[in-house]
């Protein structure tokens, strides 16, 4: 049983039939209250690309969000709150903070500068990454905290075919994080507002339906619920590099590359450990599906399908961050993307989907704590499609933090409504 869930909780199942989103109206306390609104860019100093998925937060606060793939971002500021500093970073960067009054309303432009370790400020606990990876593992409740709390969250679900947008579904969520110290507790989330778009196209076309991927992107979180590549238990089905070092935030930080050893039956993955080198908290973790084992994948991954289709997975990446606030480190983002090739009997071309879960912890109480009922919360096989309206209202979410998407939501949604408009009119 406990293989089985290891190996199945990566990896969101998905039916080759409808979209679906985790969109639900399930309510919540909503917080009344005034924000300022920063926009944004982050770039690199030297090759002036955009820096994506870098950290944007308000200092000593759970306030954050996290840039796009553009490095663009949209950050709201209470204000209200006490912090008015806004700081910006991402691994083998200098961190960089801003006053607020100092920032505009948009364009900002973050130049974060590269930053390099030297070994000889390095504490070097050990070499052996096997025994930093269990030392990290044995730091968790110490680190993460025996407690548990509440935080806010911006969830998304996108499904693009070849390089159109299909379908975005967004999300606020609250949810319970249990305590790191318990590991029989699960964490509990709920839809506080949502919203989705669709793409309803001919009934040839495949749409995919994508099955639990809130469940999945918090199961994702490795300092609670550790994958296989961090289990003892599996470590003799992988090759660990030695440690080599990088910085995250400022922070000196160890580096532990993985990958499966040749026919080793559970081990699925390939990819990176990041671990803080003077409180051995397990910062990030960038991980990949073998080339090996996709075929493994499709069986997981591919529940139904129609007659005369071939589906096949083509990559599937995930990434897990955290960040240090006030002495605990705390889950930040999570994105994974998983892309297949559908090829149809009697089609001369094959079709590429893309499949893209994000979730962002935007905000963090440690103070009203309260576990909501069970009967509330999103369950691992729910499909949220039935009680959601169209994107439409541009201020839809108010004071909450979101990802900037890559393609504006509004003119995605503008350019699948035109579409819909069509068909209803056909």
């Amino acid at each position: 049983m406990k293989k089985f869930r290891k190996n199945n909780r990566l990896i969101a199942s998905i039916t080759l039939l409808v979209i679906s989103f985790f969109i639900s109206a399930v309510s919540a306390q909503k917080v009344d209250e005034s924000v300022t609104v920063v926009k944004g860019k982050v770039i690199d100093q030297n090759t002036q690309k955009p820096v994506s998925f870098a950290n944007v937060f308000l200092v000593n606060s759970g306030v954050g969000t996290v840039s796009n793939i553009d490095g663009e971002f949209i950050i709201k500021v209470p204000n209200s709150s006490t912090s008015k500093t806004i700081t910006v970073s991402f691994m083998g960067y200098k961190s960089v903070s801003y006053a607020l009054a100092d920032l505009k309303p948009e364009s900002n432009t973050v130049v974060l500068t590269p930053q390099s370790v030297s070994i000889q400020e390095v504490i070097v606990r050990t070499n052996d990454p096997l025994q930093l990876i269990t030392n990290a593992l044995h730091s968790v409740p110490d680190n993460y905290g025996s407690s548990p709390y509440l935080c806010t969250a911006f969830y998304r679900e996108s499904v693009m075919e070849n390089k159109q947008y299909v379908g975005v579904a967004e999300a606020v969520l609250n949810i319970y994080k249990s305590s790191y110290k318990n590991e029989y507790e699960f964490d509990r989330s709920k839809v506080f507002k949502g919203c989705k778009s669709m793409d309803v196209k001919h009934m040839d076309t495949l749409i995919f339906k994508l099955r639990g991927g809130e469940h999945v992107a918090m199961l994702l979180d490795q300092a609670k619920n550790p994958e296989t590549f961090l289990s003892p238990e599996y470590f003799s089905q992988y090759d660990y590099q030695p440690v080599s070092f990088t910085n995250i935030e400022g922070r000196e930080t160890y580096v532990i590359e993985f990958k499966s050893k040749p026919d080793a039956p559970d081990a699925f993955y390939q990819g990176k450990i990041y671990i803080d080198v003077s409180s051995l908290a397990i910062k990030k973790v960038d991980f990949n599906i073998n080339s090996d084992a996709f075929e493994i994948a499709d069986k997981l991954l591919i529940i139904k399908k129609p007659a005369k289709t071939k589906v096949n997975t083509t990559s599937g990446t995930y990434t897990v961050d955290y960040r240090d606030l006030n002495g605990r480190w705390t889950l930040n983002h999570v994105r994974f993307e998983v892309k297949f090739k559908v090829d149809k009997k009697f089609h001369l071309f094959h079709k590429l989907y893309t499949s893209t879960v994000d979730l962002a912890i935007t905000d963090k109480d440690t103070v009203n704590v309260t576990r909501f009922r069970y009967n509330e919360s999103i369950k691992p096989n729910d499909i949220f499609i039935e009680h959601v309206s169209n994107y439409s209202d541009p201020n839809f979410w108010g004071p909450y933090n979101i990802i900037k998407p890559e393609e504006p939501i509004e003119e995605a949604v503008e350019r699948i409504s035109k579409k819909m408009n069509k068909l209803k009119k056909s």
